[in-house]
């Protein structure tokens, strides 16, 4: 029997994930371009590898019941195998047991010998085709435990998510961060109002609807070839969770300001700041990478935008003059805990280390941002993440330490608003990733 050639690609970019610490997105990218599978299959395989790596910790834990031998021990490639199997049992009600018992078996034999593939044939022929059949630690007695395997994340951040947010609240963020995130998108308003890219995307065959109160925002229905429409290229809408068009408004800039996106990249908020931007702003938009600044220019000129600058930078040692900008939009490298929906090996790579190495360098990157802030202007802290290391333990930092102080933004931000000038999504509303914004009035 020939082996399954979308399978054996989703095993290669499993493979990378797992072995080689390489981003999920990235690692599917790349394969796609090597190995270019129909439309229904590139479909599938992002359901595959998107699926196995959100669930991984629960695929081991199904395999550690049906496995004699420890699943470390196993050849990597029939490890990755064995974990697509169970995701694809418990989670793909479109595969049917046969196919995905015999599809493993031969990727199985493929990648490694005979017996090995005998020893899946045996260990699948006996997994559970139904979560009701796993059998998961007591809640009522080991709450992070069943949290931990139920929603495969790591212990210390289901500890943080209880520690911080309680035990009940705690199961629905867990269960949240398990599930696909939505396709949402901005309209750039620059090339019709909202109401018109929403009837253009209904009748290209992408129904909208409006999830949240954000004046942009559109979430479709069905986002399945979204940017292969003439609507993408033509630069009606960027793809933007909700939560990420936040700080653009509430960083609010006005006319004859000077303003920069420090941390600019991709260039989602920077193109945000352009396209809400009364005329005379002068926009620089910088980043310390030079393929994502490439990125910054190929949405500005998608878009139809103008920015005064984009540029390589680095923004903890920016080359512009203490007091250049009226405004600052510092939208810090972080964690990413809030978006694991739509980077589930984000919670693979992340460490409580990493975090605190994060909030060091964070806490450097708002003093500079401070620095280049003339006074009296605004600078606004925006990370995609709920660790409190990250957020109001930073905030509170640099508040200690004189110069700035919290000032609100707009009314419409009001819904999220948690202290004075300090705005948080809910990380289990399903209609948003999980972001911390503060606004911050520089003192004379």
């Amino acid at each position: 029997m020939p082996i399954d050639p979308v399978r054996d690609a989703a095993v290669d970019v499993l493979l990378r994930v797992f072995e080689r610490g390489v981003h999920l997105d990235v690692s599917l990218d790349k394969t796609l371009r090597r190995r270019p599978v129909a439309d229904r299959g590139r479909r599938f395989m992002t359901q595959l590898v998107y699926g196995t790596v959100r669930h991984r910790l629960l695929c081991d834990h199904v395999l550690a019941g049906l496995c004699h031998q420890p699943l470390d021990e196993l050849p990597p490639a029939v490890h990755a195998i064995l974990r697509m199997a169970v995701f694809q049992s418990l989670f793909c009600a479109q595969v049917t047991r046969p196919a995905m018992v015999h599809t493993s078996v031969e990727l199985a034999r493929h990648r490694s010998h005979a017996g090995l593939a005998r020893m899946v044939n045996a260990i699948l022929r006996k997994a559970p085709a139904t979560l009701e059949e796993v059998s998961f630690p007591d809640p009522a007695t080991s709450l992070i435990e069943h949290l931990r395997v139920r929603y495969s994340l790591p212990r210390w951040i289901v500890r943080d998510i209880v520690e911080r947010f309680g035990a009940g609240k705690a199961a629905e963020i867990c269960a949240l961060t398990g599930r696909e995130a939505p396709v949402c998108l901005r309209v750039n308003t620059r090339r019709g109002s909202v109401e018109s890219v929403a009837a253009r995307l209904a009748k290209a065959g992408f129904p909208t609807v409006k999830a949240t109160p954000l004046p942009e925002e559109l979430t479709v229905v069905d986002g399945h070839g979204l940017t292969a429409s003439r609507l993408f290229q033509d630069g009606c809408f960027l793809l933007q969770d909700p939560a990420s068009q936040m700080p653009a408004l509430l960083l609010d800039a006005a006319s004859g300001e000077r303003v920069l996106d420090l941390c600019a990249a991709p260039g989602g908020k920077a193109t945000h700041i352009a396209q809400r931007a009364p005329e005379g702003v002068f926009l620089v938009a910088a980043d310390n990478q030079p393929r994502r600044v490439g990125q910054i220019q190929e949405n500005f000129e998608r878009l139809g935008l103008e920015a005064g600058g984009i540029l390589c930078a680095d923004g903890l040692r920016p080359p512009f003059r203490d007091g250049s900008f009226d405004r600052v939009l510092l939208d810090a490298p972080c964690s990413g805990l809030g978006t694991l929906r739509r980077h589930p090996d984000i919670k693979w790579h992340a460490t409580p280390e990493s975090v605190l190495r994060l909030a060091e360098t964070q806490r450097a990157l708002l003093r500079g941002a401070l620095r280049l802030c003339k006074n009296g202007g605004v600078v606004v802290y925006s990370v995609c993440t709920f660790t409190r290391q990250e957020t109001t333990e930073v905030v509170e930092s640099l508040l200690s330490e004189g110069g700035c102080a919290p000032e609100d933004g707009p009314e419409m931000l009001s819904p999220w608003k948690t202290a004075r000038g300090q705005y948080q999504t809910d990380p289990s509303d399903p209609a948003l990733d999980a972001f911390f914004l503060t606004r911050l009035r520089k003192l004379s």
